[in-house]
């Protein structure tokens, strides 16, 4: 039969009470309690308090009607199994702040946040309950009585098979290698404070729809330390307004300005017009031109280059993802 076995040990060691349940076949165990090595019948060092499970191979949490993963506590093991009041809390002070600066970017003509109710769903969800609604009114003491009222009552249950992760002091995810987040239909990520973001090389975002940023108080900033900013409508038209100022500068190079058909400068009535190889300059006031000297030539041009824009869009296929119960398909 070989070297290996199983075993179950019951330690009642004053103020170090334990559990074990081990397979030495890939060293598998439950280990509850007061934690310590142990090697044979030998009381080894201590290792820490509370629960492990482990295993040298494989290992699966399942639960079919939903999972609870959780560090907030219940002390003396008080409370229900699914008490999910904290995250409810905190998911639903999430879908306050979400719908109010969702309203405030629509009333600004910014889009709205498209995926609330999926988070009000998360929100609202272990809000049903089950078992026997007899809490035993009748109980006269007797142990007949006792044992007759003993497992009843209700408790709270998913409404879904939810995967809920809820913690009072933090959550870290971390990994030398790649993190990945896959969803079928939205991921949505609110913040009380803020969300930063670094990486040491690239951010690259691709959206088939459409790309809306809303700042509610303080601006936006967008600087490049090095390297090329550009900005292209490929295929419509481009807006930038302001209700005060506007500044165009370049500090060590050229401001240049063109258009294939037209471009008009305006401003209380009077304009500048450069349309067709035509300059017109019309005003309902003073037009005052001053210079050390004054050249009118004979007709000259100059043709600028215009930047060459690719095709159209791409025709994408992403709402087929639905037909076939998948999160994405080829484009």
């Amino acid at each position: 039969r070989g070297n290996k076995y199983n075993e179950l040990v019951f330690d009642d060691a004053t103020d170090q009470e334990r559990v074990r349940l081990n397979s030495e076949h890939e060293k598998s165990q439950l280990n509850l309690g007061y934690l310590i090595h142990q090697q044979g019948n030998t009381r080894g060092s201590f290792r820490g308090t509370g629960f492990e499970l482990r295993s040298d191979a494989y290992g699966a949490i399942r639960a079919h009607k939903g999972l609870l993963l959780t560090s907030w506590g219940q002390i003396a093991a008080s409370g229900e199994q699914l008490d999910l009041t904290p995250a409810q809390q905190q998911l639903a002070s999430a879908y306050q702040l979400s719908n109010t600066l969702s309203e405030s970017a629509t009333s600004h003509e910014a889009e709205a946040l498209a995926t609330l109710d999926n988070l009000k769903l998360a929100s609202e969800d272990a809000q049903g309950r089950y078992g026997a609604e007899d809490s035993g009114s009748d109980f006269d003491g007797s142990s007949a009585s006792s044992a007759a009222a003993g497992g009843r009552g209700e408790a709270a249950r998913l409404d879904a098979p939810w995967l809920h992760v809820s913690s009072p002091a933090g959550i870290a995810l971390s990994t030398p290698e790649s993190t990945h987040l896959a969803q079928g239909k939205s991921l949505s990520i609110t913040s009380g404070e803020d969300i930063n973001l670094a990486t040491g090389r690239s951010l690259i975002a691709s959206l088939s729809e459409k790309f809306s940023l809303f700042v509610q108080r303080a601006g936006i900033k967008l600087f490049a330390a090095r390297g090329k900013v550009e900005m292209q409508a490929q295929s419509d038209a481009m807006e930038l307004t302001s209700e005060k100022d506007m500044t165009i500068t370049s500090t060590e190079g050229t401001v240049t300005i063109q258009a294939k058909n037209e471009i008009l400068l305006t401003s209380g009535g009077g304009y500048i017009r450069l349309s067709g190889g035509n300059i017109e300059v019309h005003g309902p006031g003073k037009v005052d031109v001053k210079g050390a000297q004054h050249s009118f030539g004979g007709p000259a041009s100059l043709e600028g280059t215009m930047p060459e824009l690719p095709e159209g869009g791409c025709e994408t296929q992403m709402t087929g993802a639905d037909d076939y119960n998948a999160g994405a398909v080829a484009l």
